[in-house]
């Protein structure tokens, strides 16, 4: 029980590494509240507006020009060229990919973050690699045609001219050994002077440290725009964002913010952890959750009862949407474990899972990708 108690309380944190900006009440905006019937409808109608917003977003002019270009160079033109001009032609299949892929924007978010840091490109190779180049389609090859201080890549193809852009970039060494990982990359995809597509990369780290104290990247496709962000300081407080949006708009994505101490991740949760945030939003939906640590202990031998009293003093949800409040969470007795579900107004209550129809939770289980991602582009240097 000792184990499945941990766990419980380890699904709401999630992890001890993942993060995002901070939300440090997940009350303060609820106006009001609503009836378990009214609060279903509006998540059903909010749903499908969600829905509406993926499908827009999939027919948006930008992303089907990306994959009309896509089409045209073919994606097995990648395992000829490296460098930035490998970074170029994996952006445009990413992009590509979101249409045939049903739009899972947390995944192209992650595979674009680690297409546009990829380890071999540094200060050298951008500056070897500067200057303009066009698509030469007899050998599917850039040909160089002249100089610049910027990337420049040039396609002709359908009665269309892409330019592909690297305009910015820089590294740093970091950690003993002077390992030399980017810190800014900029670039943009125009076809017929039209942009559809940029991306802005930055990260920074601490003197002496392989672990990024913060990374920013922004992905803008047409109107649609994927951001994240995290920040690291000292491994005592990290924050992660992630967010889609149209405009200022968000669509959806999820904010998390935790303090502790994060230099030991074989400790054990309540040594880790002091504090969380976190909240999942789907357009006017919000599920938010803090957990703090008092008095917990994972090696403590409790009783059922006394495992869902502490998670229920420790753990606090609310499930939200225009600002008023649809239902809190509360852990109850499920057998041998303890379980979670939405306590109403009314004091009734529901399945976690069944009320939301998976949505919240499907969400949870992709967004650890962009950490993986991010973790992985760090994990090979000495």
């Amino acid at each position: 029980m000792k184990k499945k108690f941990s766990l419980a309380l380890l699904s709401l944190i999630l992890a001890s590494n993942i993060s995002c900006k901070n939300d440090d009440n997940v009350s303060s905006e609820i106006t009001g509240s609503l009836t378990v019937e009214e609060g279903k409808k509006q998540l059903e109608d909010n749903s499908l507006e969600l829905l509406k917003n993926i499908e827009d977003f999939k027919n948006d002019d930008s992303l089907n020009e990306i994959i009309e270009l896509a089409e045209y160079l073919n994606s097995s033109t990648t395992t000829k060229s490296s460098g930035f001009k490998e970074i170029a032609l994996n952006t445009i299949n990413n992009a590509s990919s979101m249409k045939t892929e049903n739009a899972d924007i947390i995944l192209f978010n992650a595979k674009q973050s680690a297409a546009i840091i990829a380890k071999n490109t540094l200060d050298d190779d951008f500056n070897d690699e500067k200057g303009i180049y066009q698509w030469n389609a007899t050998n599917e090859e850039f040909d160089k045609t002249g100089e610049s201080d910027d990337i420049i890549y040039n396609i002709t193809y359908n009665d269309k001219v892409a330019v592909f852009s690297f305009t910015d970039f820089s590294s740093a060494t970091i950690g003993n050994d002077e390992n030399e990982v980017p810190t800014l990359i900029k670039a943009n995809l125009k076809i017929n002077t039209t942009t559809v597509f940029a991306q802005d990369f930055t990260a920074s780290f601490q003197d002496g440290q392989l672990i990024p104290s913060s990374i920013n990247n922004t992905t803008t496709i047409g109107a649609f725009v994927f951001s994240t962000s995290y920040s690291n300081n000292n491994n005592t407080s990290i924050t992660q964002s992630f967010e889609f949006k149209i405009g200022d708009t968000v669509i959806t994505g999820y904010n998390f913010s935790s303090n502790g101490n994060f230099n030991n991740e074989d400790a054990d949760i309540e040594d880790i952890v002091d504090d969380l945030t976190i909240s999942f939003q789907f357009l006017d939906a919000k599920l938010s959750i803090t957990a703090t640590d008092d008095n917990f202990d994972s090696e403590s031998e409790l009783s059922i009862d006394d495992q869902i009293a502490l998670l229920n003093s420790n753990v606090m949800g609310e499930l939200s949407i225009n600002n008023k409040s649809i239902a809190k969470t509360q852990f109850y007795k499920d057998g041998d474990i303890a379980n979670l579900r939405f306590l109403f107004e009314d004091g009734t209550s529901n399945d976690f899972d069944t009320y939301i129809e998976g949505s919240f939770i499907e969400l949870e289980n992709k967004f650890d990708t962009v950490f993986e991602a991010y973790e992985n582009l760090f994990e090979d240097i000495d």
